[in-house]
């Protein structure tokens, strides 16, 4: 199949709040352009988007999904995105595929949370957007509140397309400003906005002709002054070839588009540069095939070409070269700047990788991906799962850019981190499809010890066994240091007179390194200690490594229990987003995580929460923000510091620790 020109292609993703109905719009594109003969739907599980067997068992989309169709000789691009914000990694990548984001509502529902989420996302990515309103067919939509909520997110650019002939459930066709229904004077002011000498124009003459404004609606599109609306009932078709029409006609391009290097330098897209690629999306298909998602920026790609990864500097041999239509594949012999192809069995390669000639290096600059916080640690059930559950993982993480995983230093704990409970209970679900049962439980939370006061300790170790015994004491100082030092111990040896030999006093660091890894108080490491030994004392024959180990140990134990020792806990910075009608209750559940609120803001009828709060009061965060907002809020967490921890809280960590310890002896 031979590729299309990128002047005749048009790429989009479909994204929106979930229940909006992006994936049955897909299906009502692809019947309408004859792609599919006969529309799919949600009920029935045999949509072309949603073909995984956790997104037909659920009801709604978990993976992007990539389709095809052609209309008015229009190459078409269609990326369908989750809608769920707890998929959110795999909407937001979308955007690096595409030239244009289809933003789609619910009639009866207005602009969610998502909406909001996914608009912003798509002009973080400088994507022209166009708006459906679906559902058109729904009972008692309140036209007044709809029309205000997209207003209220989409401003001025919002312009009306094409209205329902008539709302609710008898509504079977759409009316077009192009027909002479509607406000066509605002679209066209929309439209010039954009170009300086036409608006002038238009402001001189009162119109513009068709051709001026067949011009000025990609510039304005854009530009973003103009966000056009459409309406329609996707079950049904209504008002879907409006829309495609429009997207046809005036639909950006991949051919001239814009982008730009880390560097801030701009690269004009298009066929006759050096070739240039994203990865936006990675899968294994049923017979755990690799199989890498690109969209070509510039240039072509052919079987055998070699291309170079800007991450890592290596070179990759490009081999079957694949289109798909959800889950069926075609091969084709060559790709060209606005096509997007996958490559199976292509390895080191990941989600936001640049794909580059190997002669005319660049890394494209792409806007951040959605920040996991949400995190559950794992243990296989099967004590031979130990190795396999690594590798089902990779394979899990690598398919999603939301999921992370690793084996944490301070707990020791595999731990995997996603955007909320349920986008980890898919991978889980996921997980054990390939054979992996784990049992899961809250992270550890990385407490740390640390002393607020000088203090001392002593202690003489001494062992007989009938030969040679062990024999080493250790006096020593403790004090703080300066919070998040780069070497947790500041040792110093202040001996004199060979109290104690130099070739021990190493030994006598080590035992005091041990003992800050294992930790005093609750088994956390101790950290910003110095400590200073300044005598002691040894025995020509029973003096030994082991026994200055022991002493350093014991007599650093002893110092720091008198040196008003504290616990420190990370605390996290957080975002919350709500609706403004949830503001006291979400405030108080803060109040009641010992958080600390540092601001707030409005945004339309939102408001956002700025807050510091201790890890350990955040982990089941998600799932109540969830409960409170009935889905409506969302949260992101970034680590900011460590902080003292209040008495009472750890009195209780600390007696739980001694209380494992004990269980672990019994």
């Amino acid at each position: 199949m031979a590729a299309a020109s990128s002047v005749d292609t048009r790429n989009f993703t479909l994204v929106g709040h979930g229940g909006s109905g992006k994936t049955t719009l897909a299906e009502a594109i692809l019947f309408a352009s004859k792609a599919i003969n006969r529309q799919g739907s949600i009920g029935d599980k045999n949509t072309v988007s949603d073909f995984a067997d956790d997104e037909c068992e659920r009801g709604h989309s978990i993976d992007s999904a990539v389709l095809r169709a052609n209309w008015k000789g229009k190459n078409l691009n269609i990326l369908d995105a989750p809608g769920y914000q707890d998929f959110n990694g795999q909407a937001r990548r979308t955007f690096d595929g595409v030239d244009c984001a289809v933003v789609v509502i619910n009639a009866y529902d207005g602009v969610g949370l998502n909406t909001h989420k996914m608009f912003n996302g798509a002009r973080e990515h400088n994507l022209p957007c166009i708006v459906v309103v679906n559902r058109c067919d729904s009972d008692n939509i309140n036209i007044p509140a709809l029309d205000a909520s997209i207003q209220a997110l989409f401003g001025q650019a919002a312009k009306a397309v094409t209205l329902p002939e008539t709302w609710g459930p008898g509504c079977s066709a759409v009316k077009s400003i192009f027909n002479g229904d509607g406000d066509l004077e605002g679209f066209v002011e929309a439209a010039v906005e954009a170009d300086d000498d036409l608006m002038e124009k238009y402001l001189d003459a009162g119109e513009v002709s068709d051709d001026d404004l067949k011009k000025a609606i990609p510039l304005a599109l854009q530009a973003g002054t103009l966000i056009p609306i459409f309406h329609t009932v996707a079950t049904t078709g209504v008002g879907v070839t409006d829309l495609l029409d429009f997207i046809a006609d005036f639909g950006p391009a991949p051919e001239g588009r814009v982008i730009h290097d880390m560097d801030g330098n701009e690269i004009v897209c298009g066929a006759d540069k050096p070739f240039l690629a994203v990865c936006f999306k990675i899968t294994f298909d049923r017979q755990a095939v690799r199989v890498t998602f690109l969209r070509v920026l510039c240039g072509s790609l052919r079987p055998a070409d070699m291309a170079k990864v800007d991450r890592t500097d290596e070179t990759v041999k490009i081999g079957h070269i694949h289109r798909f239509q959800g889950n069926s594949k075609s091969e084709t012999e060559q790709a060209t700047a606005g096509d997007i192809i996958a490559l199976p069995k292509v390895d080191g390669i990941e989600v936001g990788d640049t794909l580059h000639d190997p002669a005319h290096p660049v890394k494209v600059k792409f806007a951040r991906g959605s920040n996991p916080m949400v995190g559950l640690s794992l243990k296989p059930k099967a004590r031979g799962d130990d190795a396999k559950i690594g590798k089902e993982l990779g394979r899990i993480v690598g398919a999603d850019p939301a999921l992370v995983y690793e084996r944490t230093s301070d707990t020791n704990e595999l731990v995997v981190r996603g955007l909320s409970t349920l986008h980890l209970d898919i991978a889980l679900k996921r997980l054990a499809v390939a054979g992996v049962e784990v049992d899961t439980a809250p992270p550890k939370v990385a407490y740390l010890e640390t002393i607020t006061a000088k203090a001392e300790g002593h202690h003489r170790h001494k062992k007989q066994t009938g030969g040679a015994g062990q024999f080493g004491e250790v006096y020593l100082r403790v004090e703080p240091i300066a919070r998040g030092a780069d070497d947790p111990l500041e040792f110093e040896n202040k001996t004199v007179g060979g109290s104690i030999p130099r070739q021990f006093v190493p030994a006598i660091e080590k035992g005091i390194r041990q003992m800050m890894m294992e930790g005093v108080l609750s088994g956390n490491r101790v950290v910003d200690v110095k400590v200073s030994v300044y005598d002691g004392k040894f025995h020509d024959v029973d003096s030994k490594e082991i026994a200055f180990i022991v002493a350093g140990r014991k007599a650093f134990a002893q110092a720091i229990e008198k040196a008003r020792p504290v616990l420190l806990e990370p605390v996290v910075t957080v975002e919350i987003e709500i609706p403004s009608n949830f503001m006291g209750d979400i405030t108080s559940d803060l109040n009641s995580r010992r958080a600390r609120i540092q601001g707030m803001d409005s945004v339309g009828d939102r408001q956002l929460i700025k807050a510091e709060a201790p890890l350990s009061e955040m982990q089941t965060y998600s799932t109540q923000l969830r409960s409170i907002t009935g889905g409506e809020g969302s949260f992101s967490m970034d680590f900011s510091h460590y902080d003292i921890v209040p008495g009472q809280v750890a009195q209780q960590i600390v007696a739980r620790h001694k209380a494992s310890k004990k269980d672990d002896s019994d």
